[in-house]
């Protein structure tokens, strides 16, 4: 596989709809990083949306009782990005069951759904929307949603190690997987649920790590970083909102982001363009994900 980079296209156009919902036990573990909220990333820009995310199909509805998800199941790559978005909105304690007649009974490898006759299976994971279960997903739900695909991004394809951050409860690391993942790549925040014949509302602004150089996990994750052959817009394809905050305070220079929260490793407060402490008419986003890699 190439890694060149400069290269991306937004293709599979997706329509959703859900069939059911069972519950599962939730694993149990002693492994601090495992329980905490670390995440391979292996998600393309291609496959998340050129229709956004079939914006009010999906998300006016409740995730389990949802009757629009034929198109998206029917092939891989889509059950690949719905496999994405059950692992952020819901918990490990519940998995969505989806019936797919012409789907395989063995997954690709490196995917986190499993079929078998013609059914695919598809675990929750982080929870950041689990009201979604049962009502329809509500405005910070798909910010939150969204925020969890985006920062799963890879422009590479490869899987990777990441710890995600944010104001979210269910985004609280412990100190070990803060001390190992401690390289910040960037900020993630949007919303792919929203109608309408615009631009995506993907945006990403640059980590103090990546501001700093390619190194450590930053080798294979490009997605904070700006694309020279597009102006404006990182190598994954979102909008490309600048350094995250001022990283030389001695030479002022604009930033997307109003702070940065040390003692919890995030940025907090962003837009999607530059600023220097005032962003006259652009809107705050609050459900924000940081994303760190190891060394």
């Amino acid at each position: 596989m190439s890694h060149t980079k400069g290269s991306w296209t937004i293709a599979t156009c997706l329509g959703l709809m859900l069939l059911g919902a069972t519950s599962v036990p939730a694993a149990v573990t002693h492994n601090k990083l495992a329980s905490n909220k670390l995440a391979s990333n292996k998600l393309a820009s291609n496959k998340l949306a050129s229709n956004k995310l079939a914006s009010n199909a999906l998300s006016s509805t409740r995730l389990e009782a949802s009757l629009a998800t034929a198109e998206i199941v029917s092939t891989a790559d889509g059950r690949e990005v719905f496999s994405y978005i059950v692992s952020c909105a819901l918990p490990d304690s519940l998995t969505i069951e989806v019936a797919v007649p012409d789907a395989p009974d063995s997954a690709p490898p490196e995917t986190a759904y499993t079929c078998a006759a013609g059914v695919c299976a598809f675990p929750g994971g982080l929870g950041l929307a689990t009201h979604w279960a049962e009502r329809k997903l509500d405005p910070k739900g798909q910010r939150w949603v969204s925020a969890c695909l985006l920062a799963r991004v890879n422009h590479f394809e490869t899987a990777e190690a990441i710890s995600l951050r944010g104001l979210a409860p269910e985004l609280t690391v412990g100190q070990d997987e803060a001390e190992i993942y401690n390289i910040a790549e960037g900020a993630f925040f949007g919303n792919l649920f929203t109608d309408g014949d615009g631009p995506l509302d993907w945006n990403a602004c640059r980590g103090e790590g990546q501001a700093r150089g390619e190194g450590g996990g930053l080798e294979l994750r490009d997605c904070a970083e700006e694309d020279p052959a597009h102006p404006g817009f990182t190598f994954c394809g979102f909008n490309y909102a600048g350094d995250c905050v001022d990283f030389t305070p001695q030479l002022p220079s604009g930033h997307a982001c109003k702070g940065f929260d040390a003692e919890q490793g995030l940025y907090d407060d962003c837009h999607a363009g530059e600023g220097d402490g005032h962003w006259p008419g652009l809107r705050t986003y609050r459900e924000i994900i940081t994303v760190y890699v190891a060394p």
